[in-house]
């Protein structure tokens, strides 16, 4: 990510947190979250990771409303990359073979996902 993207990110990031805080209980929908980003739902997740709750109730029409539930307690620390997480545990708790079922069960377990990089559809 290059130097002005990682600034816009943060600030968006901190537009988006200083706007829940503000709402409060009553939240904010992504109406609003996508006037400070067209990616809100990327900054959200980022908030996520950091330790961020955030309670997010759809309601009609494709609106959904976000309301911050709680702050983090401790500095943020950049988790582990999931395929680094995967690739040990597979060498570790499955002596380096896993078959397709024990794949998409770790997966599951472990909340992971499985996606294509931007551009590699053939």
């Amino acid at each position: 990510m290059n130097k002005q993207t990682l600034e816009r990110t943060e600030s968006q990031r901190d537009k988006i947190i200083t706007t829940l805080r503000c709402a409060g209980e009553s939240g904010v929908t992504n109406v609003e979250l996508n006037k400070i980003a067209l990616r809100y739902n990327a900054r959200i997740q980022e908030l996520y990771v950091r330790g961020y709750k955030i309670h997010s109730e759809e309601l009609d029409g494709g609106v959904t409303k976000y309301i911050l539930v709680s702050e983090p307690t401790e500095p943020f620390k950049k988790p582990d990359k999931a395929v680094d997480i995967l690739i040990g545990d597979i060498e570790r708790k499955y002596n380096g073979t896993i078959s397709a079922r024990e794949l998409n069960e770790y997966l599951d377990t472990q909340g992971f996902t499985v996606r294509r990089k931007i551009g590699s559809y053939c």
